[in-house]
């Protein structure tokens, strides 16, 4: 066994001796002789057998850090993981994606479905792992790891590399064989992750699972700003005079414009049953719910028009350039929409929403170099982003260069809802068409699955209960290339089913009177 050898200060020595100290305590079991240094770069601090609980099966339970390090101003660093390997195993291998900026190490469980938590690739067998992407952080959004160079590109590409090589090593050690399949799921930076991978790595996994991706990152931060200085015009001010975002919209406000959006727009798929199949058709103007006279319940006023049409076109420069194309409006109500996302709950002039906390420290530290601490994002220039910009293919997964992931036998499902508030559909949609334009036959490969009514990752009130763990796996061990996946609206039963369809097909009635199909 290899000695590591790493420079690291007295501080963190104790937790290092510690986990260096484990192999000598338990070497009965070939879960507990993974402990200790597991390659030169890597040490698995612990390695324990646990039993079934928790509708989970019996596993060995495997913890560690890749290139521990202290980095700038003395912090220490490294790509934490988790790595389970269920005692009966499938022959599956899964790269469970991350979110936000990462920073911690989720369970390596394997959600398939949010609105059903109970459904796991543990539970189905799968050897599952997860990272921390390469450092620790108070929460996603918390993005001082920034300051470090190397610790951005851990984030931006390099642990999911580091992660998937250690862990198919371990595995390897524990089963006496490698993985017969191998894939990746995850949505928002996990579904960003899965994009890089397939670019970066393109031999490392069978099957990826791209869910609402964060490919176009900096953009999206320029956004995340400009949704919220749109919205700041429309909001009242408080006691101290600052606007409060979070009130620029209420509640009641949300239902209504989404309302107005989803009936303007439904029955663009032949079917007016609350679903949103084609958001890049959805033309909704929301000045026709601007008040006459002054603001009542009923309408809207013209500043929150004007930011509404702001969020609708996104970003744009001053030469007009829009830099990353705006929100569609049906089905944004809801605490997982636009209060989320876009508006907050802060009854202060300090903003909460996610987007605004993430570009926030986005511009501070992970994006401007050398780091801007006391950078206020409500000052941020468009016309002056290349501070930004210049940072940004760290993070990007905009590449449509997937020829050696094809080559390779790759197969790549995306899907992403219509009614996400974190990342726009149409956005996404732009790239996509791109994608299709330089890889020739790209359905051989690739499928897309748009999700009426879903908000980021889960949340909303529409179709946002599925499964894409098994069209991805019978798409790579049977050859079977899905053309729908069924989903469900929780709580309203089979009458409410519909199959997401492969883009840029949508559900359609079937004639019968109460069944769908999919069509052009």
């Amino acid at each position: 066994m290899q000695l590591l050898h790493i420079q690291i200060r007295k501080a963190a020595l104790p937790a290092l001796l510690t986990t260096l100290a484990a192999p000598a305590l338990a070497q009965e079991t070939p879960c507990a002789q993974l402990a200790g240094v597991a390659a030169f770069d890597t040490i698995v601090s612990r390695a324990e057998d646990m039993p079934a609980a928790n509708g989970l099966p019996a596993y060995c339970l495997v913890q560690g850090v890749i290139e521990p390090r202290v980095g700038a101003e003395g912090r220490t660093f490294g790509t934490g993981f988790e790595l389970r390997l269920p005692a009966t195993w499938s022959g599956r291998f899964l790269f469970q994606g991350g979110g936000g900026w990462d920073g911690s190490v989720d369970p390596a469980i394997g959600v398939i479905d949010r609105s059903n938590p109970e459904d796991t690739a543990l539970g189905r067998g799968f050897a599952v792992v997860s990272t921390d992407a390469g450092h620790t952080g108070n929460s996603s959004t918390d993005g001082w790891f920034g300051i470090d160079m190397k610790a951005r590109e851990d984030n931006g590409y390099n642990s999911v590399r580091l992660v998937t090589e250690r862990a198919k090593s371990l595995l390897q050690r524990h089963y006496g064989k490698e993985a017969e399949h191998s894939y990746f799921y995850g949505c928002s930076n996990g579904g960003r992750q899965g994009m890089v991978a397939a670019v970066r790595q393109p031999e490392a996994f069978d099957g990826i699972v791209s869910g609402a991706p964060a490919f176009d990152l900096t953009p999206s931060i320029i956004a995340w700003n400009w949704n919220t200085r749109a919205l700041m015009q429309a909001a009242p001010k408080g006691a101290d005079g600052q606007p409060i975002v979070a009130k620029a919209f209420s509640d009641a406000d949300l239902e209504l414009v989404s309302d107005a959006a989803v009936a303007a727009c439904d029955v663009d798929d032949g079917a007016e049953d609350g679903n949103v199949f084609r958001p890049a058709q959805c033309n909704f103007d929301p000045a026709v719910l601007q008040c006459e006279a002054g603001k009542i319940d009923q309408c809207l006023s013209s500043e929150q028009v004007t930011a509404l049409q702001q969020i609708q076109q996104g970003p744009k420069d001053g030469s007009g350039e829009v830099i990353y194309t705006g929100w569609p409006l049906a089905d944004m109500a809801g605490e997982s929409g636009m209060r989320a996302w876009m508006l907050g709950s802060s009854q202060t002039g300090e903003p909460n929403a996610r987007g605004f906390s993430f570009s926030q420290g986005w511009m501070r530290t992970v994006g401007s170099t050398p780091p801007r601490p006391d950078f206020d994002a409500m000052e941020f220039d468009i016309d002056n982003r290349e501070f930004l910009m210049e940072n940004a293919p760290v993070f990007a997964a905009t590449s449509t260069d997937y020829q050696a992931f094809r080559d390779n036998g790759g197969k790549i499902i995306w899907w992403h809802g219509n009614a996400d508030p974190a990342f726009s559909v149409r956005h996404f949609l732009k790239w996509y068409d791109e994608f299709k334009q330089a890889n020739g036959k790209a359905e051989d490969f690739s499928r897309l699955f748009l999700v009426p009514g879903m908000h980021h990752c889960g949340g909303g009130t529409g179709l946002i209960s599925f499964d894409a763990l098994s069209p991805i796996v019978d798409w790579v061990e049977e050859g079977e290339a899905p053309e729908e996946i069924m989903a469900s609206v929780p709580g309203q039963g089979a009458s409410a089913d519909r199959p997401l369809c492969n883009f840029p097909e949508y559900a359609q009635p079937d004639g019968s009177g109460d069944g769908f199909t999919c069509r052009p």
